[in-house]
């Protein structure tokens, strides 16, 4: 199952976190990453960052926050520190400053997993 190691690699993702998180079960974390795939919180993250909306951003972004960086996935984890902190402060137009980043990292997260 080095498929899966090796996509991480290509991306400079975590894969030894990832699999460590999931006490190395390769099926559980493919099952995650297919998790990962229907979550809601990346459309909710943008609905809000459009409507301005600092306390719904908070929460979605929070949460997709967590769950990159226990998925191992890396750039989009680091792209979610910094839209995380502004919208948790309230300033939701400061964050929106770091929304190509988010974007970029979240198209390269879902690529690599579809990828799988």
């Amino acid at each position: 199952m080095a498929e899966i190691k090796f996509a991480y690699a290509a991306h400079s993702y975590d894969y030894a976190g990832a699999i460590e998180r999931v006490a190395g079960d390769e099926e559980l974390l493919r099952s995650l990453l297919d998790m990962f795939l229907a979550d809601s919180n990346y459309a909710q993250l943008m609905s809000a960052l459009d409507a301005g909306d600092a306390q719904l951003g908070f929460q979605a972004a929070h949460s997709l926050k967590g769950s990159s960086g226990m998925l191992g996935l890396s750039g989009l984890f680091e792209a979610m520190k910094s839209v995380t902190e502004p919208l948790r402060r309230g300033y939701a137009s400061e964050a929106a400053a770091y929304r190509a980043d988010v974007e970029r990292e979240y198209a390269a997260a879902i690529g690599m997993i579809k990828s799988l």
